[in-house]
């Protein structure tokens, strides 16, 4: 979205965000119910939420002091805020008097010191359940408005619901990360795809094992020791073996030396893939190379 001082404000200094990826957390479905050793059973959180734990302690594997989504996604799931939070996304309107407040109410009373230490949300026993699920709500970035209609037998009573444009701008937020999500792993699958028709080729055609390619770090806060794991890492990968298959094509005219040359400067998996996209491009001028320089796999090592 184009940088507006509204749209700074709502982002609360960072704050939004970290809101709107609990939200769409505790709206993932759970997995199917787990028993362990001793017969208890268990609701695993959503795929979501295990993912995004494992890769923090992957990325801050130093640090011992992890955010534990899956702790947060689990008190909020035992209050049933989820199936609360399905009914008033889809716009449902509430009273508070309904059994599924109350029991969310009467659990965060019961447990407020769990509320605390996990939520860090403090729940004072004298407010009532419809001031409680505010609070939140609140803690996911939404927030409520009501209306009270004429009376009803004879009692005046109030609707809840949650704000319109609230719902409409994180629910921009959550397509457009879970198309980002879909993005990714369809890289992640074109990737694997071509790397097992790559290494099929070198196999086939030269007897040669193509080297494993580092797994796409999509944080981009580590190479992992391997070649550049930047988010493009795919598309720049092969850009960058097409490139350097050019420079070999124009070296041939000049002596195998030059494209030995050439080849010495790169990584293994590169020297692999400019050979292969060389054979690809002009079959002619690397069948010269072949025969000016039948030792060629050797340059490989």
């Amino acid at each position: 979205m184009s940088v507006t001082p509204e749209l700074v404000e709502q982002d609360d200094g960072g704050r939004l965000i970290k809101k709107i990826v609990a939200l769409e957390a505790i709206l993932a479905a759970p997995g199917e119910m787990v028993t362990d050793d001793q017969g208890r059973e268990f609701i695993p959180p959503p795929a979501i939420v295990v993912e995004r734990d494992l890769g923090e302690r992957e990325r801050l594997a130093i640090c011992t002091d992890w955010s534990n989504h899956s702790t947060a996604w689990l008190m909020r799931h035992r209050l049933g805020l989820r199936a609360v939070l399905m009914d008033l996304m889809a716009g449902v309107e509430i009273k508070g008097d309904e059994a599924i407040i109350q029991a969310l109410a009467e659990f965060s009373k019961r447990n407020a010191s769990h509320v605390k230490g996990i939520l860090n949300l403090t729940i004072p026993l004298s407010e009532s359940p419809v001031w409680i699920l505010g609070q939140f709500l609140c803690q996911l970035g939404l927030s409520t408005e009501s209306r009270k209609p004429p009376m009803e037998d004879g009692q005046r009573v109030r609707y809840y619901r949650l704000n319109t444009s609230d719902v409409e701008f994180i629910q921009k937020v959550l397509d457009y990360r879970q198309r980002q999500r879909e993005d990714r792993e369809r890289k992640r699958q074109n990737e694997q795809e071509r790397n097992a028709a790559y290494a099929a080729r070198m196999q086939s055609q030269y007897g040669i094992n193509a080297p494993s390619t580092p797994p796409i770090n999509e944080s981009g806060d580590n190479n992992r020791g391997g070649m550049d794991t930047e988010e493009q890492l795919s598309d720049s990968w092969w850009e960058r073996v097409k490139y350097y298959a050019r420079l070999a094509i124009e070296r041939v005219e000049d002596g195998v030396d030059k494209v030995k040359e050439l080849l010495s400067t790169l990584t293994l998996d590169e020297r692999l893939g400019v050979m292969l996209e060389f054979e690809d491009a002009r079959p002619d001028k690397f069948a010269q190379l072949v025969t000016d320089a039948p030792q060629w796999t050797e340059w490989m090592a």
